[in-house]
């Protein structure tokens, strides 16, 4: 974000890749540098990973359906987006502090504020006030936002130019050269085309949803609440089921989301590799080289 949303946008418009390279290489130290000291000031004042996963709710929730609507419905309304993201935040603070000074005699500490109830308060609080507000808004005031604008960032130099470009070179093989910087935007081309093409687009859209929408039953609805109300006290072996199935659970997650993207890009992780163990021997040997198509014999 701080690469291409703040530098490339208000500070360096035309900047070249290399310098994008730069810079996120910079905003990468800046952020380890700005979280390893938040880190140690939570870790002063008595903050631990718990209060902060459940305050980030209070902190962030009130944005998550603004920026749901933002990128699935054209009719949003800008501001009432941006509205809704601020009045969910101030909601839900209150809300959380006020819960908070209510259920404990008026006593507001990072004890008291990171209890269970408190922080359930403040986060339906900022879900729900950011989410209505943004939809509320974005009904009475509906915009028509085209999404063609957005798979336009970053397009490729159009066909005719790249060949034009080519034919302004002229020597004894230009014809060959042509036809390889044209066959190689052609693949560039083809490829991107179907990246965008929105009937994959729209499949990968209802798979998500789809999917987001089972695991919400799921793990909110069908899992939870039946334990709730059955006010169930595990037995030595229940919990022992109960702590298996976790671990299950989390060794099938790492599996998915760590080993298979690693399977996934074998190919490219050996790519790389190969150009770093080479650059080690030799600087600039390992760059990765495009392999060109052969010329079609005539």
């Amino acid at each position: 974000m701080l690469t291409y949303d703040v530098y490339e946008r208000y500070i360096n418009p035309k900047a070249t890749d290399q310098q994008l390279l730069k810079v996120g290489h910079m905003m990468v130290a800046v952020f380890a540098v700005c979280m390893g000291i938040a880190g140690l000031i939570f870790y002063y004042i008595g903050v631990s990973m718990g209060w902060l996963y459940t305050f980030m709710g209070v902190l962030l929730g009130s944005a998550v359906v603004p920026i749901a609507l933002c990128i699935t419905w054209s009719k949003a309304n800008k501001w009432g987006c941006i509205g809704g993201a601020i009045s969910g935040l101030v909601a839900g603070l209150i809300a959380w502090l006020v819960t908070t000074s209510s259920l404990n005699n008026g006593v507001i500490n990072v004890v008291t504020s990171g209890q269970d109830y408190e922080m359930l308060a403040g986060n339906l609080a900022a879900i729900g006030v950011g989410g209505i507000v943004a939809v509320v808004t974005s009904l009475i005031w509906p915009e028509n936002f085209d999404f063609d604008v957005t798979r336009n960032i970053r397009a490729v130099v159009p066909a005719s130019n790249f060949q034009s470009e080519s034919n302004s070179v002229s020597d004894d093989k230009g014809d060959i050269k042509n036809e390889i910087k044209i066959s190689n935007y052609s693949v560039d081309t083809q490829t991107e085309d179907e990246e965008l093409d929105v009937k994959k687009l729209n499949k990968a859209f209802r798979f998500a949803a789809y999917s987001s929408l089972a695991m919400l039953v799921i793990m909110i609805i069908l899992i939870p609440l039946p334990l709730f109300f059955a006010q169930t006290i595990y037995t030595e072996k229940g919990l022992a089921t109960w702590v298996i199935i976790g671990i299950i659970w989390t060794f099938l997650s790492a599996f998915t989301v760590v080993l298979y993207p690693l399977w996934e890009s074998r190919e490219a992780l050996k790519t790389i590799s190969r150009g770093i163990i080479k650059d080690v021997f030799t600087n600039g040997s390992g760059k990765y080289v495009e392999a060109e198509p052969k010329p079609n014999s005539v």
